[in-house]
């Protein structure tokens, strides 16, 4: 799913919230002679079948299964956007980007004019540079929010910013709400010096610690979850070109980049909430990008936690690009006896038993720190046994992680039918263990873990009156208790939940709660899971 940075302000780099909708027709997998994808566009109201018929899965090498092992629930991190009504940084500008505006019509600011660290070079004539602040959920308080910065140049503000005061090297604004949940506030460069550029943007709201780098409520939130998985930080479903050279720092103007958030915050967020951190490696990552992320995380990590790593992100999926470029490569490669999902799960295999040799040999005297995860699709449990019976790369991968979400078709529903999507619930709810069955089974025939690497509700509509009454509805907090409960007698083990904090919207509601601060009483998702995190200590 798509969406540009800036409420359809115009972006060169779309950024990947979502996945499409992809569920098992009706049909057991162990059983089904074809399996139909249904993959949902970014409107949510175009849908292409997809036959997906798996060949004869090799049989799995004899193994025990893994002892039991107590219920771990994770959050994946929404990606970092300006709207997502969660700020990250201490520094609201960090997450997001420069545009190009003359008038009313806003761009995305060239690379050309942006230095190494991100910072505007030069403004062309009758050109001027917004950049979004990041703001916390509607209602929220009237703030004041102080921005210094180096080099010499003028800042404006605009939106819900007010300036009260300036001087040559800072900014005191206020932000006054106006009730609209789609508000924006934003800085504004109407001038730089090309020689003496204006820089090093720190904007924060007064009482906030200098020294602080996150903002306090979004470290609050992550409290209790035991795994943090960075895929949306990380941009990995962009499949952008890679390298080490190019990676983003923590000293760079936005953390809203095609390569990703910094690493070390990354790894400095799972250090200050005592989370286990999910890094995702990105397809096209070479081993030199591989092997150094692994020593950074090695060496930064505190040695009380484990990290979860994957390779890529659903390359199962037909949406993303990684799976079309995995697939072409693995025909090519005369992979998959000419089955063109068979060569792509090859391929993955392959790609992922290269990048998991890397940190096996980084992690080679703390073997129990790493979890090495291979994640294929739920509803189809026949590619699981595709990777994990290719060639040895079994020997290569500790845990199999699918997404158990709770599906169910809304189509044709609306709002006045709230009653009869929960009366349906349940049963998704059980549909879907079903689906984990099969493939904690196929887990187990190997000797590995089963784990999920996303999930939660997964209820898709345009209606967004209808989104709204089923999610603040008390009844998801009951389908929520249902859902873990389910998952702790039947598997254990981690659950990583999608997502933290974003509003309900067309393309899906995937925050545990929609805004930072939200009340738990708002917020029926996040507080079942609070209550059955409690219950799990």
């Amino acid at each position: 799913m798509q969406e540009s940075v800036a409420h359809g302000k115009g972006g060169r780099r779309p950024v990947t919230l979502k996945r499409p909708l992809t569920v098992l027709a009706g049909i057991s997998t162990l059983a089904a002679a074809a399996v139909l994808s249904i993959h949902l566009g970014a409107s949510g109201r175009e849908a292409r079948l997809v036959a997906v018929a798996p060949s004869a899965p090799p049989t799995p090498h004899p193994a025990a299964a893994a002892p039991p092992r107590p219920t771990v629930i994770g959050v994946n991190l929404y990606g970092l956007l300006t709207y997502n009504r969660q700020p990250v940084f201490a520094n609201l500008i960090e997450q997001g980007e420069w545009f190009s505006s003359r008038g009313q019509s806003w761009k995305q600011m060239g690379d050309s004019q942006l230095d190494p660290s991100g910072w505007v070079k030069w403004l062309n004539p009758g050109e001027t540079a917004p950049h979004l602040l990041a703001l916390p959920g509607a209602p929220f308080r009237p703030e004041t929010v102080r921005c210094t910065f180096t080099g010499k140049g003028e800042l404006q503000a605009g939106g819900v910013a007010r300036v009260q005061d300036s001087d040559a090297h800072s900014l005191t604004l206020d932000l006054q709400p106006t009730g609209n949940p789609e508000e924006l506030a934003w800085i504004e460069l109407v001038r730089t010096d090309p020689q003496d550029p204006l820089k090093n943007i720190d904007c924060r709201k007064v009482g906030t610690l200098a020294d602080a780098r996150f903002d306090p409520d979004f470290l609050a939130f992550l409290k209790g979850f035991r795994v943090i998985r960075f895929l949306d930080w990380q941009r990995v479903n962009d499949n952008a070109p890679v390298s080490w050279a190019t990676r983003t720092l923590p000293g760079s103007a936005s953390q809203v980049s095609a390569a990703g958030a910094s690493i070390e915050d990354m790894v400095d967020v799972a250090n200050a909430t005592g989370a286990d951190p999910w890094f995702l490696m990105p397809y096209n990552a070479d081993a030199d990008y591989v092997r150094h992320f692994a020593q950074l995380v090695r060496a930064r990590l505190s040695p009380k936690r484990t990290v979860y790593v994957e390779f890529g992100n659903e390359v199962w999926n037909d949406y993303f690009d990684a799976a079309q470029q995995a697939q072409r490569e693995g025909l090519a490669q005369g992979l998959g006896a000419g089955d063109p999902m068979r060569a792509r799960m090859e391929r993955y295999a392959e790609r992922m038993e290269e990048t998991m040799k890397v940190w096996t040999s980084v992690y080679a005297d703390r073997p129990s720190a790493l979890v090495r995860v291979c994640s294929t699709q739920h509803a189809n449990s026949s590619l699981a046994r595709m990777v994990l019976g290719h060639r040895d790369t079994a020997r290569w991968v500790d845990a199999l992680a699918t997404a158990p979400y709770i599906w169910f078709d809304l189509k044709g529903y609306h709002a006045g039918d709230v009653d009869r999507v929960f009366a349906g619930l349940p049963g998704a709810v059980d549909r879907t263990m079903a689906m984990a069955d099969e493939n904690k089974a196929i887990a187990a025939e190997y000797g590995k873990r089963y784990i999920a690497y996303e999930g939660g509700q997964h209820l898709i509509t345009d209606d967004l009156d209808l989104a709204r009454a089923i999610q603040r509805d008390p009844r998801m907090g009951a389908i929520y208790a249902r859902y873990l409960e389910g998952w702790r007698q039947r598997f254990g083990d981690t659950m990583v939940l999608y997502a933290s904090t974003t509003p309900i919207a067309g393309y899906g509601s995937w925050g545990l709660r929609e805004y930072a601060g939200q009340p738990l009483s708002e917020a029926p998702k996040l507080a079942a899971v609070r209550r059955f995190m409690g219950d799990a200590e």
